[in-house]
């Protein structure tokens, strides 16, 4: 084991621009890299770590307490190996033929090359032959350091406040090496059985059309009633009737029959792909103000938080269908449910369980749930959400 006294190499030199071109290029590798696992907001590049610990664990040759038989039994690898490079015969060339090495290891197409491992390894035992160096990292995150220790041969321990970093790294420097190909296997299998208990218990939130198509998802709108005379219509508080705005997939919602609607008719809504903008209608709310679809009349903000405030509002979803026909990817469908419908689709709406989402105008509902208030808004917060209203069109 080298002295105390001996310099590292990542205390002489360090392969810097190297290693930061590798570590920038690792950003946008996918395929077989561990941030594919799971996602981690502070994930450090393998490549800096990776090349950081190398050069931490070996020492520096041209430092006088550098043990001989390091330098002999690299200066001989070096020699027998294809590595490119050249061949060091003094202290000064091993140093720069480590440092080169260094620079080498961090391309991400070099990790899984059995002789640039094998060298790493040996590399490491050759600097400490009595015992497997050990590794710590008592804030590991992501695991990119403890990982990296283990692919050079090093005792690894890692640990984190963060479940999910603990779970992160349980599964990258424990399953994988153990169980191997048939973890991936394992995690398919187990996979398909929890979608399909997934869909069984959800099937009947979500009833095939006639068609056979089958909606993933409901967006669903607060509704009011017109208060116009001779009116009594139900206005869906729709900010945007676009549905996708994509050059090649233009899809949004319009009024059935617009031009036969009368008022106190029901109003139906379908698709279609609009040519310009100019075709889709703008939405029935504006700065909290509600416009009926069949005599034009606006309701006041003070009379739609009236409303919810009173009756809590009704709900009106809309259903999207799943993308089953591959010439029919962007279909969605719609329709408007009553008050009953939604309830016997959803329990908890039943229950009066319909939370109000923080942030957004809230229309005069103050409370959800059974004698559950929502705490009183600071005037901070009041101002916030009249700014993000306003910006929202709300």
């Amino acid at each position: 084991m080298i002295s105390k006294e001996c310099k590292r190499l990542a205390e002489v030199d360090f392969p810097i621009a190297v290693v930061s071109k590798h570590s920038a290029r690792e950003k946008s590798i996918r395929h077989g890299h561990p941030s594919t696992l799971h996602l981690w907001w502070a994930r450090r590049p393998l490549a800096a770590c990776r090349s950081m610990l190398l050069a931490l664990l070996l020492p520096d040759p041209c430092d006088p307490h550098c043990p001989v038989e390091f330098k002999t039994k690299a200066c001989a690898l070096f020699q027998q190996t294809m590595l490119p490079g050249k061949k060091p015969t003094t202290d000064a060339e091993l140093r720069a033929r480590l440092l080169h090495f260094i620079g080498d290891f961090a391309d991400w197409d070099n990790v899984s090359n059995r002789t640039y491992l094998e060298v790493a390894r040996w590399l490491v035992r050759a600097t400490h032959p009595e015992e497997t160096p050990l590794v710590v990292d008592p804030f590991a995150g992501g695991g990119s350091i403890p990982l990296e220790a283990l692919r050079l041969g090093c005792d690894a321990f890692a640990s984190d406040l963060n479940p999910v970093a603990c779970l992160i790294n349980k599964v990258l420097l424990e399953d994988i090496p153990r169980h191997g190909p048939e973890l991936a296997e394992e995690l398919r299998h187990v996979g398909a059985e929890v979608k399909k208990a997934a869909e069984r218990e959800l099937a009947e939130f979500y009833p095939r059309d006639p068609d056979g198509a089958r909606p993933i998802a409901y967006l669903w709108a607060r509704t009011v009633r017109c208060e116009a005379p001779n009116c009594g219509a139900e206005i869906p508080l729709v900010r945007s009737f676009w549905l996708c705005k994509k050059a090649e997939r233009r899809r949004a919602l319009r009024v059935k029959d617009e031009a036969k609607l009368k008022p106190g008719d029901a109003v139906a809504l379908e698709i279609f792909t609009p040519a310009s903008e100019k075709e889709v209608r703008a939405g029935t709310v504006s700065r909290a103000k509600a416009t009926c679809l069949c005599c034009r009349t606006t309701l006041p903000p003070e009379r739609v938080r009236a409303q919810t405030a009173a009756g809590g509002g009704h709900a009106a979803r809309r259903r999207a269908g799943t993308p089953l026909p591959p010439a029919h990817r962007c279909r969605l469908r719609r329709r408007l449910e009553g008050p009953a419908a939604v309830e016997g689709r959803c329990g908890h709406e039943a229950r009066g369980r319909s939370k109000p989402d923080p942030g957004v105008q809230k229309y005069g509902m103050m409370q959800w749930g059974a004698n559950r208030p929502i705490r009183a808004a600071t005037a901070r917060e009041r101002r916030t959400c009249s700014r993000r209203g306003r910006r929202w069109g709300w």
